[in-house]
């Protein structure tokens, strides 16, 4: 029997973000109420974003840098390549974003890059679009096992509106079976190992070091997959190499954890040969 299970596996590869996939600005059309599927299934509780672009005209902001060299804009979730940094309104001098300035889309905030042609205590004209981030329970629904966003009619998201869905996925590489059979290979490992009278154990010990095997399994498959990706050579390896080194990490662990639990050596003295004499 083995001595770990599917969930305690899970739990480590989300609590140690193996296998978490973040994604953003997946864009799909909601229709009536029906749910629309994202590209993947398990989707980490709350961790979606929905964001729509209803903006027209720009927002208009003059900041100063009299305070320090980042400044929080009046809104968050800045649309990418929406944003124009100027010196002043007549647009005669306009600065160029990673030379002059960083732009924080997510959190609305521009650092002035010390190196740029924004000098110290400067003031600047910014002009910007941002995302509406639309409230789960009153524009949306969400399914985070089956990877499912649904409009709500009553909502503020428009009937064949297209959003953007930010989200992270657990396991997405994954499903049950797959870590159900790494367990019973995991198990087959531990067994060749551990000494028969600690088979129907319920030490800690077992518990991990199986675990840690099954892991192990789990990021090998990982890295036969990544070599198949349609990628750069180059880059497949890597992805490949990064996952194979961690399956080492996991395996070694495992066999640290289990050494405790190996079977005795003989004691029995070496046979040697005894030549007779006639």
């Amino acid at each position: 029997m083995p001595f770990t299970n599917i969930d305690l596996v899970k739990k480590h590869l989300v609590q140690h973000q193996i296998g978490v996939n973040k994604k953003e600005d997946v864009l799909v059309q909601l229709t009536g109420n029906s749910p629309v599927k994202l590209p993947d299934n398990n989707i980490s509780a709350n961790s979606e974003k929905i964001k729509g672009k209803e903006q027209i005209a720009p927002t208009l902001e003059t900041v100063s840098f009299a305070s320090g060299d980042t400044i929080q804009l009046l809104h968050s979730d800045l649309i990418p390549e929406t944003v124009v940094v100027a010196k002043d309104s007549s647009l005669g001098q306009v600065y160029i974003e990673h030379a002059d300035y960083h732009i924080d889309y997510d959190n609305g905030k521009i650092t002035r890059i010390t190196t740029g042609s924004i000098t110290v205590g400067a003031s600047v004209v910014i002009w910007y679009l941002y995302f509406r981030v639309y409230v789960k329970g009153t524009d949306y629904d969400f399914d985070y096992a089956k990877g499912e966003v649904a409009r709500r009619t009553s909502g503020a998201i428009e009937d064949g509106q297209w959003i953007f869905v930010d989200y992270a996925s657990e396991l997405g590489f994954l499903n049950d079976d797959l870590i159900s059979n790494a367990i019973v290979e995991a198990n087959a490992k531990v067994f060749e190992i551990i000494d028969l009278v600690y088979q129907n154990s319920t030490d800690q010990g077992l518990i991990s070091g199986e675990t840690y095997l099954a892991v192990s399994i789990l990021c090998n498959v990982k890295a036969l997959e990544s070599m198949t990706l349609n990628s750069p050579g180059t880059q497949a390896k890597a992805l490949a190499s990064s996952w194979s080194d961690l399956s080492s990490l996991y395996q070694k662990q495992a066999f640290e954890v289990l050494s405790k639990f190996a079977k005795a050596k003989s004691s029995l003295p070496t046979p040697t040969s005894v030549r007779s004499e006639k």
